[in-house]
């Protein structure tokens, strides 16, 4: 092989090199496109930092469940809860990871929003920080701080709850963040009572009841939660409010715990 067959070789290299460059400079320019769909934030690969156990977590790196992460032309980082194409947001904008704007809110803004709306519905006070998995549709509650994904509990061995995508069926669940805050926020007629499920059949809303102990008495009874017992009966019996069973008078039925503490609690101090 000759010098001038070397000559064209290093030539064509050269040009090669030269054009895969260009491609790649020009695809910058112009956008990620279908490389950007579904992208998900970096922070979802960092290597989380150990920490306690807190309460409300208030910062957000990832965006909101539904919405996809993106870098624009300008370089912000932001979250489109539509499909995304050369770099632009072909749905609406949810907000921004980078500075917020007068138009667009910052992404932890709107993550403390949605947590608190959540929150405020299904986790127990003993477990306030949400987190929700878009990979697998998990959803829960948990006393740890979350990843920096926010989907799931930092301290894999922390106390941690379920949230069903259907209601009804949190009802039935023992473990359920929906029935561990019911039971946490169940107020015990008397200084000190005991807590408790009980399953009175089976896929039907938990009933929750106490054990409480008067002042001038030695032996515990027992009373049934109001709201939990209606729940049940709602799914059991429909027309129990109109059946006028005395078994279902809340007002005077001291096996409810409302009538209980107004008749053999209140009236007994009083």
């Amino acid at each position: 092989m000759n010098s001038s067959t070397f000559g064209i070789l290093g030539l064509i290299l050269f040009l090669t090199v030269i054009t895969v460059a260009y491609v790649k400079l020009r695809h910058w320019q112009e956008g990620f496109g279908e490389e950007l769909e579904g992208f998900q934030d970096p922070t979802v690969a960092a290597t989380p930092k150990p920490a306690d156990l807190q309460p409300i977590q208030k910062d957000a790196t990832f965006c909101p469940p539904g919405s996809k992460y993106f870098i624009n032309r300008r370089g912000d980082s932001l979250c489109c809860n539509g499909s995304i194409e050369r770099r632009r947001c072909k749905g609406q904008l949810v907000c921004t990871l980078s500075k917020p704007t007068d138009t667009l809110p910052s992404c932890t803004d709107v993550h403390n929003q949605l947590r608190e709306k959540l929150a405020f519905s299904f986790c127990p006070r003993s477990m306030p920080n949400l987190f929700t998995s878009e990979a697998t549709g998990r959803k829960g509650c948990t006393s740890s701080t979350i990843t920096p994904a926010g989907d799931r509990p930092l301290h894999k061995d922390a106390p941690t709850c379920t949230i069903d995508t259907n209601p009804e069926r949190d009802l039935t669940q023992k473990f359920s963040c929906l029935n561990i805050k019911r039971k946490e926020e169940m107020q015990c007629i008397t200084p000190k009572c005991e807590k408790s499920y009980q399953s009175i059949k089976n896929n039907t809303p938990l009933v929750i009841i106490q054990n409480y102990t008067l002042p001038d008495e030695t032996t515990a009874r027992v009373c049934t939660d109001d709201q939990s017992m209606q729940l049940y009966l709602d799914k059991t019996d429909p027309n129990w409010r109109n059946s006028n069973k005395a078994e279902y008078d809340f007002a005077v039925n001291t096996n409810f715990c409302g009538a209980a503490k107004r008749i053999l609690v209140e009236k007994r101090v009083a």
